[in-house]
């Protein structure tokens, strides 16, 4: 990875800075945001990484070679590399970043921040924010297209999904949502957004072809994360004031079945497989890890303090 020191816009750190403290995580790593602990912690070795204050959102590139997670206090990206967690730099970023999403072809990032209306867009070859995208009130979260050519970002401030043409660097369209849309993911196809609404209570299924809402499914209590696993058979959907995961059937858009995984469950990523799904737990730090084959609990990890949202390499 290529990096520049672009002036007061970038602190990059010495490329030798923590290699001897921090061993290599296991293949197939997980990573977790420590909302409470300052850190990103990489499973299954809890390997925890320091980090700001408030980190809340985290992604990482399709190989798994970088991590990038959101101080919503310090309004900063901590970019790590992987490998060995070495902090590579921390990113100036807009007022109250929540979700950051890296693209399909690992060149882009786009950082949601909610204090100012904007996304900021990080070029990664350099870590430096190339872009600032006024994109409207609240945004939370956002997800690429599987082309990379759009990106869809939650606004919930007005109850719509914003737009933004990457091309061009602007926003282009305004989809229809729930109140307050929230977390957002997008079938492997690309043909159906998943957006879960903390105002209505549910999760709508827009059919971007015609963009339209097709389906409302009701939802246990926000605050709600939503993972549409990457073979296209679940959207995964959790509630931070609940103790449930809601599985929806990908192709019936039913309900199958709410999974009993313990007290404020949030952040949610599966596998690259489909087979396995790991949920955060946030007020009893753990993460719970569920086997989608018969969707049962498989067993429990405890990753640190606060862990508030998860990415895997394939599904950040």
């Amino acid at each position: 990875m290529r990096l520049l020191t672009a002036g007061a816009a970038l602190t990059v750190f010495g490329l030798t800075a923590g290699c001897a403290r921090a061993p290599s995580v296991a293949d197939n790593p997980v990573f977790v945001t420590l909302s409470a602990g300052q850190g990103v912690v990489a499973l299954p070795r809890q390997v925890v990484w320091p980090a700001g204050e408030q980190m809340t959102y985290i992604t990482t590139d399709p190989e798994g070679r970088l991590v990038l997670a959101t101080s919503s206090r310090e309004n900063q990206v901590y970019a790590f590399e992987a490998r060995n967690g070495r902090l590579l730099a921390r990113i100036p970023v807009g007022q109250t970043p929540k979700g950051v999403k890296i693209d399909h072809a690992g060149r882009w990032a786009a950082v949601a921040n909610e204090g100012d209306g904007t996304l900021s867009l990080i070029d990664l070859p350099t870590l430096t924010v190339m872009n600032t995208i006024q994109v409207g009130q609240t945004p939370h979260n956002s997800v690429f297209s599987p082309d990379d050519s759009l990106l869809y970002v939650t606004l919930q401030g007005d109850s719509s999904v914003a737009v933004v043409s990457l091309a061009r660097r602007t926003v282009i369209d305004r989809l229809p949502a729930g109140r307050a849309p929230h977390n957002v993911d997008i079938s492997p196809d690309g043909r159906r957004l998943y957006v879960s609404n903390i105002g209505s209570q549910d999760l709508t299924v827009l059919d971007l072809p015609t963009r339209r809402i097709i389906r409302r499914i009701p939802l246990a209590p926000p605050h709600y994360g939503v993972d549409a696993t990457p073979d296209g058979r679940y959207v995964l959907v959790t509630g931070i004031a609940g103790q449930v995961v809601t599985v929806v059937d990908a192709r019936k858009l039913e309900v199958v079945k709410q999974i009993p995984v313990g007290i404020g469950p949030h952040g949610v990523r599966s596998s690259r497989d489909g087979q396995t799904a790991y949920v955060a737990l946030v007020p009893q730090n753990r993460v719970a890890v569920i086997d989608l084959t018969t969707l049962t609990i498989a067993r429990y990890l405890e990753p640190g303090s606060g862990p508030f949202w998860i990415a895997i390499p394939g599904n950040p």
